[in-house]
């Protein structure tokens, strides 16, 4: 417990200084916070009841310590709770609000194959430290699609943005906020494969179906061989596509592109290209329920 403290702090603010002292004491003094605990300090964190150097202290003392599935599960299961309001039909799109850097949103384009698909995704200021390009950056976006500015949905997550920029690096909160609880079923994108069981225990609860894939940029968009999970009804399953058992080159995609030349792509793309953009549709119409597999949908698109 927190025993001398500045008079002018606030009950919150004393509450949320041992929560730091969790993250930041150091190796002797540390310990992951509870449950309960987490939803408290994530709670005070987003409704901004704590000053941002407090706020920074614990971030970066948390990602220092390595957040645990506890803590995170809290915090994603508050953020759920918040979504009650919204009339949850169609897809949801997770896509990293770090923003877009070396390919258009390629599954954005593919939506268009998919007109009676209501398709949800979430957006934001430019997030470092990748700083790439925000989904409203991009047009036309088809009528299905749903863009949803997550000021309208957290407030005070995203006016957390500025306070990360300058903190500079990752925080546990990139995990957090991939998706946002819009549909009953999710696409969710990640880098690295420890992160399919951890996407897996955060999110599954929340959603009917959530395919988790380890695709380009970290979203779940297909540009090569991409393997990916299925976790439904309590089952979780792994998978490959290949692009090219579908006669579709794939996209390398390794150097970043400014806005204009990915949206000159998105708005003419080559033979090759058009395809990958079928398949994605195709991959994302199967996830849907909409699909039986991957492969009638894109018989289907091809017809």
């Amino acid at each position: 417990m927190v025993t001398t403290h500045n008079p002018t702090f606030t009950d919150e603010h004393i509450r949320f200084l041992g929560y730091i002292r969790c993250v930041g004491t150091g190796p002797k003094g540390n310990r992951h916070l509870s449950y309960e605990e987490m939803q408290d300090a994530f709670l005070l964190i987003v409704q901004r009841r704590v000053p941002d150097v407090a706020i920074s202290a614990f971030l970066l003392g948390w990602r220092v310590q390595i957040e645990s599935d506890e803590e995170l599960s809290g915090c994603v299961d508050w953020l759920a709770l918040q979504q009650t309001s919204i009339v949850k039909t169609g897809i949801e799109i997770g896509y990293p609000f770090d923003g877009k850097a070396k390919f258009f949103p390629i599954m954005l384009k593919a939506a268009e194959h998919l007109s009676d698909l209501e398709v949800h995704a979430a957006f934001d200021l430019p997030l470092g430290p990748k700083y790439g390009h925000t989904l409203n950056q991009f047009n036309p976006i088809a009528s299905n699609v749903t863009l949803h500015n997550r000021r309208d949905l957290i407030k005070g997550l995203s006016d957390l943005t500025t306070l990360r920029n300058d903190i500079g690096i990752r925080t546990a909160f990139n995990t957090l906020e991939k998706l946002n609880f819009l549909a009953p079923r999710a696409l969710i994108g990640m880098h690295h494969a420890p992160y399919f069981d951890l996407y897996a225990s955060l999110y599954a609860k929340h959603y009917k179906r959530l395919i988790i894939v380890q695709g380009h940029e970290g979203t779940p968009e297909i540009l090569k061989k991409t393997k990916y999970k299925v976790v439904e009804n309590g089952e979780i399953t792994t998978h490959h596509i290949d692009p090219e058992e579908f006669g579709i080159q794939p996209i390398s995609a390794k150097e970043a592109m400014d806005l204009e030349t990915m949206q000159t792509l998105m708005d003419n793309p080559d033979e090759n290209l058009a395809k990958m953009i079928r398949l994605n549709a195709a991959f994302l119409g199967w996830a849907s329920g909409k699909y039986e597999s991957i492969e009638k949908g894109f018989a289907c698109l091809q017809d």
